[in-house]
């Protein structure tokens, strides 16, 4: 069961919890980046603080995992579905035209129509499973690898290929099993491919530069740490509950170690109460002079008297508050002229105005030197927060809130990260500097490789990251399957914790958190150079390249004066 906070605006009732952490757990497997996800659902998270008398793990030595190189050899193993073992009411057929062989296997309708089929794999690699299949309106197929469930979706009439890519699988025998899950499909074949797309993944990154041309040092420093480590290391980042620290210490208490992210939520800030996501901003600050590096994140609630964040909770709509006229760098007087004149929707103005609250908060962050890995209107394309209505309106929003913030507001110190987690809805490199998904695969700790690719494919030039998970990856996969995503975020409240402050075993076992946390392969808190440090370098070298070009110039204004003087 899904529990949700229930802070809302003026006039109605506030944030009483003193703990909260919302979670973004759902299904998003209908989104393009994330077919072969599993449903996992959220809670919001009370949890007690880490028992006092419980002993802090004695961080262990460092190691690296001992994994051989998955090396690519050719295999493609076709099976037409009808020649599968059926049960329940699949059983073959021949209406739908366009199929293989003999026919195609129909009357997956409900639990137990399932077949099997047998594949001798002659090498232990990477392997995309490719079902093709037809459906008269949406359906969804579920498909059985081993310990492994991932799930196939189509509403196309005519046979399509459907692909799980970038699967490892053992050398020997494969039972693959398909089955019913949601709606009717008809099944022409099943056809197991040898992938190379993980050998050749080179996760190096050149020229990559922050979106925001004034970004400042401190940003500039992290980015640039941040791009230089692609491909070679991962950090670790770790969600609080709103308003504490409770989560990161934690991980603290299970492993020796602090993450070197911790993510907090700008959830309540232009709400009644704002005070939980104003000590996230405290909380932020401590975290950045102890050597860490701070994320946000903002659950905003919509700026409308039934206020929440979900689309079902609120009638605000999005596509209501588009304006034609360029508003991003206009000023309040402005603003509210545009809407006595009906130019723009009060819609418009409510939204800038919460964008300029948030922007005032980050403010006092830039003031004290802080880059921040900025993530807004996360996880857009699944349609279940009010800024997924559209993509149109989406990437309007998202653009106004980024030169709302950068040009008007001269928010230099933000890197901001994508995660609306599907291609069409991508902003631009020119508006967004990191992309990343967010992955709810249960028990899954692989290195989730081909969610990367899928990132890496929309722009090979930003770095990738997996703004959140249920349950991190294990160090031996995350180097079996190239899966160095530039950081990964641990949610947190019950997907790390239980009630009573012990760690919820159900996503991440002690010797996960042990040997993810104490890998070669990982960056914690205390692995991280002195940003501060390279700020500073980086601004040096600005002021110098500042002054050559101004003396560059003041040189050439001169050659042109004493040219106009000859010619007098």
């Amino acid at each position: 069961m899904e529990t949700r906070p229930t802070a809302l605006r003026a006039g109605a009732a506030v944030l009483s919890a003193a703990l909260v952490l919302t979670g973004c757990g759902k299904s998003i497997d209908t989104n393009e980046s994330a077919v072969t996800l599993t449903t996992t659902a959220a809670t919001t998270a009370e949890p007690e603080a880490v028992p006092a008398d419980e002993e802090i793990v004695t961080t262990i030595k460092q190691s690296a995992p001992d994994v051989k190189e998955v090396a690519y050899e050719k295999y493609s193993k076709t099976i037409e579905a009808e020649l599968g073992a059926a049960s329940g009411n699949a059983a073959a057929g021949s209406k739908r035209e366009g199929f293989s062989g003999d026919g195609y296997l129909t009357g997956f309708k409900e639990q137990g129509d399932r077949a099997s089929y047998a594949f001798d794999l002659k090498a232990s690699q990477f392997y995309t499973i490719t079902v093709r299949a037809a459906a008269d309106k949406q359906a969804r197929l579920a498909v059985s690898v081993g310990d492994s469930i991932r799930y196939v979706s189509t509403d196309s009439k005519k046979f399509t290929d459907l692909h799980i890519s970038n699967i490892y699988l053992e050398e020997g025998a494969l039972s693959l099993d398909i089955g019913f899950a949601e709606g009717s499909m008809d099944v022409d074949s099943i056809t197991v491919t040898a992938s190379d797309d993980i050998e050749k993944l080179d996760l190096t990154l050149k020229n990559a530069a922050l979106s925001n041309k004034s970004a400042d040092s401190n940003a500039k420093a992290l980015y640039s740490y941040i791009c230089n480590n692609s491909g070679a290391q991962v950090l670790l980042g770790q969600y609080d509950s709103i308003g504490t620290t409770i989560e990161t210490e934690s991980i603290y208490k299970f492993t020796g170690k602090y993450p070197a992210i911790r993510f907090g939520d700008l959830m309540t800030i232009t709400t009644d109460d704002p005070s939980l996501s104003e000590k996230d901003i405290e909380n932020s600050i401590s975290w950045h002079d102890e050597g860490g590096v701070v994320g946000l994140m903002w659950h905003w609630y919509a700026p409308c008297e039934d206020s929440d964040y979900y689309a079902d909770k609120t009638s605000f709509d999005l596509s209501k508050a588009v304006a034609k006229t360029k508003v991003s760098q206009l000023s309040t007087e402005e603003i509210k002229a545009l809407v006595k004149d009906k130019k723009i929707t009060q819609q418009c103005a409510d939204l800038i105005a919460d964008i300029d609250t948030a922007a005032e908060k980050l403010k006092v962050l830039q003031e004290k030197g802080i880059a921040v890995l900025w993530r807004p209107l996360h996880e857009a394309s699944n349609g279940y927060f009010w800024w997924g209505k559209d993509e149109k309106s989406y990437i309007w929003l998202w653009q106004l809130m980024y030169n709302r913030m950068t040009k008007y507001h001269g928010l230099n110190n933000l890197i901001w990260v994508w995660s609306a987690q599907n291609a069409g809805w991508y902003v631009g490199d020119d508006y967004c500097d990191i992309l990343s998904v967010d992955i709810y695969d249960k028990g899954n700790l692989s290195g989730q490789t081909d969610r990367l690719l899928f990132l890496k494919s929309i722009s090979s030039s930003k770095p990738a990251a997996m703004s959140e998970c249920g349950n991190l990856p294990s160090a031996e996969l995350i180097m079996r399957d190239k899966g160095f995503w530039s950081y990964i975020g641990q949610w947190g409240g019950n997907f790390l914790l239980r009630d009573d402050g012990s760690l919820e075993t159900e996503y991440n076992t002690s010797e996960n958190l042990l040997d993810i946390y104490n890998s070669t392969l990982t960056v914690t808190r205390d692995e991280l150079p002195d940003l501060s440090a390279l700020a500073a370098e980086i601004e040096k070298a600005d002021a110098e390249i500042k002054e050559k070009t101004e003396k560059a110039e003041d040189t050439k204004k001169e050659e042109k004066t004493d040219e106009s003087s000859e010619k007098e």
